[in-house]
């Protein structure tokens, strides 16, 4: 009885926890196309950017597990990595995709501006979405009997037909099919980096910053290089075939771990 209980409140969460996240952003926009402000504008596109987290926290003070949460996915344990790793995957592949693009196109090899605006949101990107999608989403489809090779999959699937008040606000410029594969890439990645910092959320928040403040930097993102898809595509050819690494690397730890639990 109390295990069906669990369930169906759990299940009710992760409804609240989706509708809230989706359901926002829309909110949000539609109050900044009748505000002339700019201040308040800002203010509401940085609510509209952090809906996952948001709703996230609003589902865990409800179920009064706020503190149990953070004190969770905010450890001291592998933070080092948490910091470090995030920037070599995204500084890496960035880096490559760029030099082969220029290979490619003869093109010479230029860096992006990123103004003081651009880089206050990238920053925001640290707290706005991972402890929504990847601290509470994530985990939640795996306590729940999922496979974990499917779960970054439908995560993925989730992040990415959450950006539509993005694509409504022509703030990416990248085509839908090809921005779906991409969040579907990135999730494996995302995933591959919380298993190997033992679910440090900070390490997903790291990440999250250094993909979009690298993606300007190199000046992949289609906005930055004249509206090319070139690099973009090329990049995310690059992160699939870092899956297998990072799929490999998670099998030897999901191993030695086994192993330790039965020393």
């Amino acid at each position: 009885m109390n295990s069906r209980y669990t369930i169906r409140k759990e299940c009710k969460n992760l409804i609240l926890f989706l509708l809230v996240s989706f359901l926002l952003p829309l909110a949000s926009l539609a109050a900044q196309t009748m505000i002339s402000n700019h201040f308040i504008c800002f203010i509401l596109y940085g609510i509209q950017a952090a809906a996952p987290t948001i709703s996230a926290i609003i589902v865990l003070c409800l179920d009064k597990k706020v503190k149990s949460y953070f004190a969770q996915m905010f450890r001291k344990e592998h933070l080092k990595m948490a910091i470090i790793l995030p920037f070599i995957i995204a500084g890496t592949t960035m880096i490559l995709a760029k030099i082969i693009f220029c290979v490619l196109s003869g093109k010479a090899f230029m860096l992006g501006n990123v103004s003081s605006i651009q880089f206050i949101i990238i920053l925001w990107a640290l707290l706005a979405e991972e402890i929504g999608w990847r601290g509470y989403l994530e985990p939640w489809l795996e306590a729940y009997g999922l496979h974990r090779r499917i779960v970054p999959c439908i995560v993925g699937a989730v992040w990415c037909l959450w950006h539509y008040h993005f694509f409504l606000w022509n703030g990416i410029q990248v085509p839908m099919p090809l921005f779906f594969i991409s969040c579907i890439v990135e999730s494996y990645i995302y995933s591959f980096l919380m298993n190997v910092t033992n679910h440090n959320i900070v390490s997903a928040m790291i990440y999250h910053f250094a993909w979009n403040l690298l993606i300007h930097v190199t000046a992949i993102n289609p906005a930055d290089n004249n509206g090319s898809l070139f690099p973009y595509i090329i990049l995310v050819i690059l992160e699939a075939l870092v899956l297998p690494v990072c799929l490999s690397v998670r099998k030897i730890n999901q191993q030695i771990a086994v192993e330790q639990d039965r020393m």
